[in-house]
């Protein structure tokens, strides 16, 4: 059995696509996972899976959720050995001693170094952005909401799902629980 981390994109978000994570775990079982737990309402879900692919089992978890509550979202799905990597991997990690200021950008494929030039060019004086493999760490001391670079991260990598660095932590441990099981 793999353990694999589901992130949904644009779920629960300005009251637009709404998914309680209950129905979500729900979803998740009838699938076929099992220990399924989620955290917070953005839509990350840990689970064991049977040896099937993570592109098949985004498939159904989104054909499930547009059955049941009529929308299709983005998941971007992971294992634990390259979340771990993830966490593993941030060069931007010594610089922020709060968690909620440092971001990972999920990409499906590795950064696009054009464009991530255009997201250099729009940064303040205090952001920094690296890429490393599929993953963009952002940080922003004053904040995603006031940060031009971060608006536009999510249009120049569509498909792409971000989540601050305390999440990612949060989700890695939570992998490593279910593996100890």
């Amino acid at each position: 059995m793999a353990i694999l981390i589901a992130l949904l994109r644009g779920i629960n978000v300005g009251g637009h696509n709404k998914l309680p994570m209950q129905a979500l775990r729900s979803i998740a079982q009838a699938q076929g996972a099992s220990n399924v737990s989620t955290y917070i309402q953005s839509g990350n879900i840990v689970f064991r899976s049977p040896k099937a692919s993570a592109t098949s089992i985004a498939k159904k978890l989104r054909a499930a959720i547009h059955k049941d509550f009529g929308f299709k979202p983005g998941i971007l799905m992971l294992d634990h050995d390259m979340l771990g990597a993830v966490i593993k991997n941030n060069p931007l990690a010594v610089i922020s001693s709060d968690p909620s200021k440092l971001h990972v950008l999920f990409l499906t494929k590795p950064a696009d170094k054009k464009r991530l030039k255009e997201i250099e060019a729009l940064l303040s004086n205090d952001e920094q952005v690296k890429a490393v493999q599929s993953a963009i760490y952002f940080h922003a001391p004053a904040g995603i909401g006031r940060s031009k670079a971060s608006e536009k991260l999510g249009r120049l990598f569509p498909g792409a799902t971000g989540r601050n660095w305390r999440t990612c932590l949060k989700l890695e441990e939570m992998a490593d629980a279910l593996a100890q099981l």
